[in-house]
């Protein structure tokens, strides 16, 4: 789930769709339509709606800007039954196995103490206070015992809000990891959840799981990375994209991983980013879900848009002169 915000600069360049910005109008028409709360109510994100655009059906894209939070949620390393802070491989690089992030993250309650799982796991997870302890709509309950699914190696099967494969939620409850999308592999940032209280006005506007995003870094590295809407998180977040989307803004390795929690933090968490949405049925990626179908269909979707450097143009010209 969710980190404390690093305010970060990206590494190294990499431009992904070229041109003369200067060549081109802005001409995107963004507003502000809404704002959202972050850091649990104590900062606002604005969200901005552009113009239609003919190439895409008329469809009018949101664009947000901020730094970006990292979720390991959707990967098998996330959570260890041992390994319940994510700091062995801190302390001891050559230990296994080793999780990425603290137990914590996947409770109901993450104000609650480490102590509280390791009570319920060191009672063979009884039921129901497990399930007071952890979060079932993280952590997968074993449809045959109640109790979370665990690998053989000690992790516990995480969850995202949407399935990576067809017929992905009937299979909810037989503990294989490979069925939720995988924060290590198909890039997607998260967006807070709908809830009576507190509508989504990202649903409202016609974003909704699977929608097609990118992801563009500030001007100085220019990389531009296609993702979706993987998860749904908690409504007073936003600005958090898991580790594949966060890898490729940083410039890091395809092949690079976190090593432990604090890698995670330090490494996988990305700056200032301009995070665009494409709305409507159209622009939800079907499954399966992998990172070369998103890179495929995004760059598809951002290149009828008008490609990086129109989207860049028009940030500095109508939100931010400084990006």
């Amino acid at each position: 789930m969710f980190f404390e915000k690093l305010k970060i600069t990206a590494l190294a360049a990499a431009v992904v769709i070229t041109g003369t910005a200067d060549a081109l109008p802005a001409e995107c028409g963004f507003q502000l339509s809404f704002t959202r709360p972050d850091e649990g109510g104590a900062q606002t994100v604005r969200v901005f709606r552009g113009d239609p655009v003919p190439q895409l059906n008329g469809i009018r894209p949101l664009l947000f800007l901020t730094s970006l939070k990292v979720n390991t949620d959707g990967t098998k390393i996330s959570y260890h039954v041992k390994d319940v802070t994510g700091r062995r491989c801190a302390s001891d690089p050559s230990a296994t196995p080793c999780a990425i992030n603290n137990i914590r993250n996947a409770f109901n309650n993450s104000g609650r103490p480490t102590s509280d799982f390791e009570a319920v796991r060191d009672a063979d997870f009884p039921n129901p206070k497990t399930w007071q302890v952890l979060s079932s709509d993280i952590i997968e309950k074993n449809a045959q015992t109640g109790k979370p699914c665990i690998s053989a190696d000690g992790y516990l099967v995480s969850m995202t809000a949407d399935v990576a494969v067809s017929g992905g939620f009937n299979r909810a409850g037989d503990c294989d990891q490979s069925k939720w999308i995988d924060a290590l592999t198909a890039p997607a940032i998260v967006l807070p959840k709908n809830t009576a209280s507190t509508p989504s006005q990202f649903r409202a506007n016609g974003i909704v799981k699977r929608s097609l995003v990118v992801g563009l870094t500030r001007s100085a590295t220019k990389r531009t990375v296609f993702g979706i809407v993987g998860d749904l998180g908690p409504v007073k977040e936003i600005g958090e994209a898991n580790i594949a989307m966060n890898r490729k803004l940083n410039g890091l390795s395809d092949s690079d991983q976190p090593k432990h929690r604090q890698d995670a933090i330090d490494r996988f968490q990305a700056g200032r980013t301009a995070v665009l949405l494409f709305p409507g049925d159209a622009l939800v990626l079907s499954r399966p879900i992998t990172g070369e179908r998103i890179a495929e269909a995004g760059a598809n979707a951002f290149s009828r848009f008008g490609g990086s450097d129109k989207l860049y143009k028009c940030i500095r010209e109508e939100i931010d002169p400084t990006f």
